[in-house]
Protein backbone atom coordinates (compact mmCIF):
# COMPACT_ATOMS: atom_id res chain seq x y z
CA UNK A 1 0.00 0.00 0.00
CA UNK A 2 2.83 2.38 0.82
CA UNK A 3 4.46 1.65 -2.56
CA UNK A 4 1.25 2.58 -4.39
CA UNK A 5 0.96 5.77 -2.34
CA UNK A 6 4.57 6.71 -3.14
CA UNK A 7 4.10 6.03 -6.86
CA UNK A 8 0.98 8.17 -6.84
CA UNK A 9 3.08 10.99 -5.34
CA UNK A 10 5.51 10.69 -8.26
CA UNK A 11 2.60 10.63 -10.75
CA UNK A 12 -0.20 12.76 -9.25
CA UNK A 13 -1.52 13.36 -12.78
CA UNK A 14 -2.33 9.63 -13.15
CA UNK A 15 -5.10 9.03 -10.59
CA UNK A 16 -5.81 5.67 -12.25
CA UNK A 17 -2.81 4.30 -10.32
CA UNK A 18 -5.21 4.09 -7.38
CA UNK A 19 -6.79 1.03 -9.04
CA UNK A 20 -3.50 -0.78 -9.79
CA UNK A 21 -2.28 -3.72 -7.72
CA UNK A 22 1.35 -3.02 -6.82
CA UNK A 23 1.69 -5.96 -4.41
CA UNK A 24 4.11 -7.74 -6.75
CA UNK A 25 6.09 -4.65 -7.75
CA UNK A 26 9.69 -4.77 -6.62
CA UNK A 27 12.28 -2.06 -7.14
CA UNK A 28 15.80 -1.33 -5.95
CA UNK A 29 14.55 2.26 -5.51
CA UNK A 30 12.07 1.35 -2.74
CA UNK A 31 14.04 3.23 -0.08
CA UNK A 32 14.23 6.47 -2.05
CA UNK A 33 10.58 6.06 -3.08
CA UNK A 34 9.49 5.79 0.57
CA UNK A 35 11.71 8.72 1.55
CA UNK A 36 10.11 10.78 -1.23
CA UNK A 37 6.65 9.89 0.08
CA UNK A 38 7.67 10.93 3.60
CA UNK A 39 9.07 14.22 2.27
CA UNK A 40 5.56 15.28 1.26
CA UNK A 41 6.76 16.29 -2.19
CA UNK A 42 4.74 15.61 -5.32
CA UNK A 43 5.40 15.16 -9.04
CA UNK A 44 8.03 13.78 -11.35
CA UNK A 45 10.20 16.92 -11.39
CA UNK A 46 10.22 16.98 -7.58
CA UNK A 47 11.08 13.26 -7.54
CA UNK A 48 13.92 13.81 -9.99
CA UNK A 49 15.34 16.61 -7.82
CA UNK A 50 14.88 14.50 -4.69
CA UNK A 51 16.77 11.56 -6.21
CA UNK A 52 19.64 13.82 -7.29
CA UNK A 53 19.79 15.57 -3.89
CA UNK A 54 20.13 12.14 -2.29
CA UNK A 55 23.03 10.93 -4.43
CA UNK A 56 21.13 9.45 -7.34
CA UNK A 57 21.27 10.36 -11.01
CA UNK A 58 18.89 11.06 -13.89
CA UNK A 59 19.72 7.54 -15.11
CA UNK A 60 18.32 6.17 -11.82
CA UNK A 61 15.11 8.12 -12.37
CA UNK A 62 14.88 6.77 -15.93
CA UNK A 63 15.39 3.17 -14.75
CA UNK A 64 12.71 3.64 -12.10
CA UNK A 65 10.24 5.04 -14.67
CA UNK A 66 10.96 2.18 -17.07
CA UNK A 67 10.48 -0.35 -14.25
CA UNK A 68 7.00 1.08 -13.54
CA UNK A 69 6.08 0.81 -17.23
CA UNK A 70 7.40 -2.75 -17.46
CA UNK A 71 5.51 -3.78 -14.33
CA UNK A 72 2.26 -2.39 -15.78
CA UNK A 73 2.83 -4.29 -19.03
CA UNK A 74 3.49 -7.52 -17.13
CA UNK A 75 0.19 -7.04 -15.26
CA UNK A 76 -1.51 -6.41 -18.61
CA UNK A 77 0.06 -9.27 -20.55
CA UNK A 78 0.36 -11.98 -17.93
CA UNK A 79 -2.73 -11.31 -15.82
CA UNK A 80 -5.03 -9.52 -18.28
CA UNK A 81 -5.36 -6.71 -15.74
CA UNK A 82 -7.52 -4.05 -17.40
CA UNK A 83 -6.88 -1.58 -14.56
CA UNK A 84 -3.34 -1.00 -15.85
CA UNK A 85 -4.33 0.00 -19.40
CA UNK A 86 -4.72 3.76 -18.90
CA UNK A 87 -1.76 4.07 -16.48
CA UNK A 88 0.51 2.07 -18.84
CA UNK A 89 -0.39 4.31 -21.78
CA UNK A 90 0.09 7.49 -19.75
CA UNK A 91 3.40 6.29 -18.29
CA UNK A 92 4.67 5.48 -21.78
CA UNK A 93 3.88 9.02 -22.94
CA UNK A 94 5.58 10.40 -19.83
CA UNK A 95 8.60 8.21 -20.57
CA UNK A 96 8.70 9.42 -24.16
CA UNK A 97 8.96 13.03 -23.07
CA UNK A 98 11.20 12.45 -20.06
CA UNK A 99 13.71 10.15 -21.80
CA UNK A 100 14.01 12.39 -24.86
CA UNK A 101 14.36 15.57 -22.77
CA UNK A 102 17.06 14.04 -20.58
CA UNK A 103 19.34 12.56 -23.23
CA UNK A 104 18.07 8.97 -23.14
CA UNK A 105 16.76 8.87 -26.72
CA UNK A 106 18.14 5.36 -27.30
CA UNK A 107 16.20 4.03 -24.31
CA UNK A 108 13.05 5.60 -25.71
CA UNK A 109 13.65 4.07 -29.16
CA UNK A 110 14.13 0.64 -27.56
CA UNK A 111 10.85 1.00 -25.66
CA UNK A 112 9.03 2.15 -28.80
CA UNK A 113 10.49 -0.74 -30.81
CA UNK A 114 9.59 -3.34 -28.18
CA UNK A 115 6.21 -2.16 -26.96
CA UNK A 116 4.35 -0.11 -29.59
CA UNK A 117 2.31 -3.18 -30.55
CA UNK A 118 1.05 -3.52 -26.98
CA UNK A 119 0.24 0.18 -26.88
CA UNK A 120 -1.94 -0.20 -29.99
CA UNK A 121 -3.82 -3.09 -28.34
CA UNK A 122 -4.20 -1.14 -25.10
CA UNK A 123 -5.44 1.97 -26.93
CA UNK A 124 -7.97 -0.16 -28.79
CA UNK A 125 -9.33 -1.52 -25.52
CA UNK A 126 -9.43 1.95 -23.96
CA UNK A 127 -11.25 3.29 -27.04
CA UNK A 128 -13.85 0.50 -26.81
CA UNK A 129 -14.71 1.35 -23.23
CA UNK A 130 -14.38 5.15 -23.40
CA UNK A 131 -16.56 7.99 -24.56
CA UNK A 132 -16.12 9.70 -27.93
CA UNK A 133 -13.74 12.26 -26.46
CA UNK A 134 -11.20 9.97 -24.78
CA UNK A 135 -11.41 6.95 -27.08
CA UNK A 136 -10.39 8.74 -30.29
CA UNK A 137 -7.63 10.62 -28.44
CA UNK A 138 -5.99 7.41 -27.19
CA UNK A 139 -6.38 5.65 -30.54
CA UNK A 140 -5.02 8.63 -32.51
CA UNK A 141 -2.01 8.80 -30.17
CA UNK A 142 -1.37 5.07 -30.63
CA UNK A 143 -1.67 5.47 -34.40
CA UNK A 144 0.85 8.33 -34.36
CA UNK A 145 3.23 6.16 -32.34
CA UNK A 146 3.04 3.55 -35.12
CA UNK A 147 3.79 6.26 -37.69
CA UNK A 148 6.83 7.21 -35.62
CA UNK A 149 7.91 3.58 -35.29
CA UNK A 150 7.58 2.98 -39.04
CA UNK A 151 9.60 6.14 -39.81
CA UNK A 152 12.22 5.29 -37.18
CA UNK A 153 12.73 1.58 -37.82
CA UNK A 154 11.45 0.95 -41.34
CA UNK A 155 10.75 -2.73 -40.62
CA UNK A 156 7.78 -4.34 -42.34
CA UNK A 157 6.19 -5.18 -38.99
CA UNK A 158 5.78 -1.49 -38.15
CA UNK A 159 4.13 -0.76 -41.50
CA UNK A 160 1.64 -3.57 -40.84
CA UNK A 161 1.09 -2.29 -37.30
CA UNK A 162 0.47 1.22 -38.63
CA UNK A 163 -2.12 -0.17 -41.04
CA UNK A 164 -3.85 -2.09 -38.21
CA UNK A 165 -3.83 0.99 -35.94
CA UNK A 166 -5.17 3.11 -38.81
CA UNK A 167 -8.06 0.70 -39.32
CA UNK A 168 -8.79 0.76 -35.59
CA UNK A 169 -8.70 4.57 -35.55
CA UNK A 170 -10.98 4.80 -38.60
CA UNK A 171 -13.46 2.48 -36.84
CA UNK A 172 -13.39 4.62 -33.67
CA UNK A 173 -13.89 7.76 -35.78
CA UNK A 174 -16.83 6.14 -37.60
CA UNK A 175 -18.44 4.90 -34.36
CA UNK A 176 -18.12 8.38 -32.88
CA UNK A 177 -19.31 10.21 -36.00
CA UNK A 178 -15.97 11.98 -36.43
CA UNK A 179 -15.30 13.06 -40.00
CA UNK A 180 -11.52 13.16 -39.94
CA UNK A 181 -8.88 11.40 -41.99
CA UNK A 182 -5.84 9.65 -40.63
CA UNK A 183 -2.88 11.88 -39.86
CA UNK A 184 0.04 11.00 -42.12
CA UNK A 185 2.89 12.73 -40.34
CA UNK A 186 3.90 12.69 -36.74
CA UNK A 187 2.68 15.76 -34.97
CA UNK A 188 5.23 17.58 -32.85
CA UNK A 189 4.90 16.72 -29.21
CA UNK A 190 3.09 13.42 -29.72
Amino acid sequence: METKKAIMHVFPEIPEFGEVDFSQYSTPYATVLMAFLESGKNGLREFEEFVEENGGTKADVGKFLISIFQYLLIRYRRYGDEKVEVPAFKVFLTLKGWLNENGFENDYRQLLHSFVGYLVDIAGKIAESSDCELGPAYMKTAYLLTVEAEETFGEEYFGELKKKAGEMLAKVYKNCGIDEGLPEKREKGC
